[in-house]
């Protein structure tokens, strides 16, 4: 029942004047003009609250399949990676994970953002070298498209090393004993010519093995 209708259920003998009347009920107006705009300003609060709950969900770091660690030095015993990817929102409002991947590491049991790869199923090689650990990185760029990128490792942070890139066009890219092996496909005259390079590594990047 509104305010209006409560003072006109009491009667009008109360009052003294059409004056006090009329200046009722302008204040009963008034009143309910107000809380006409609480009601709507509490709506539109609330959607902003729904709305924000929902990107704070599509916002939320999803941890997805465990690293592929091929471990050379027995750095695992004391170090630890995972991978994880973020959500967004598109278009048509469905939460998608995002292209890139993000490699944690653990700092005393804290995980923290230690490497982004422009890529999706990461895997990782763990080498020592003259007395230097590695972190040799492959991933996956788009259709057969396999990158290696090269990292140091001190502590438990990934520190990644200059002019260590390599790309193989077919996902063909191995490691034994610290050499680096990339196999290519390049069209010559409509034929499929198949190349493979040998590839040296330290703390400046990569050469090419003669």
């Amino acid at each position: 029942m509104s305010l209006i209708r409560i003072v006109q259920s009491v009667g009008l003998s109360g009052f003294n004047s059409l004056t006090d009347v009329e200046a009722v009920q302008t204040v009963l107006n008034i009143l309910q003009r107000l809380i006409s705009l609480t009601q709507a300003l509490i709506c539109v609060l609330l959607l902003a609250v729904s709305h924000i709950a929902f990107a704070s969900e599509c916002l939320n770091i999803k941890v997805t399949k465990p690293i592929k660690i091929d471990d050379k030095t027995g750095l695992l015993q004391s170090l630890k990676f995972e991978q994880v990817k973020l959500l967004h929102k598109d278009k048509s409002g469905i939460c998608l994970p995002t292209r890139d991947t993000y490699i944690l590491s653990f700092s005393e049991g804290i995980p923290f953002i230690t490497t982004r790869l422009k890529g999706h199923t990461p895997e990782i090689t763990l080498l020592e070298k003259d007395k230097n650990y590695y972190a040799l990185i492959k991933f996956y760029a788009g259709n057969k498209l396999q990158v290696l990128k090269g990292y140091q490792v001190i502590n438990s942070e990934l520190y990644a090393l200059p002019n260590f890139t390599l790309s193989s066009n077919v996902s063909n890219i191995s490691i034994d004993e610290g050499v680096i092996s990339v196999k290519n496909t390049k069209l010559v005259e409509e034929h499929s010519i198949d190349s493979v390079t040998l590839y040296n590594f330290d703390l400046s990047g990569v050469s090419v093995k003669h």
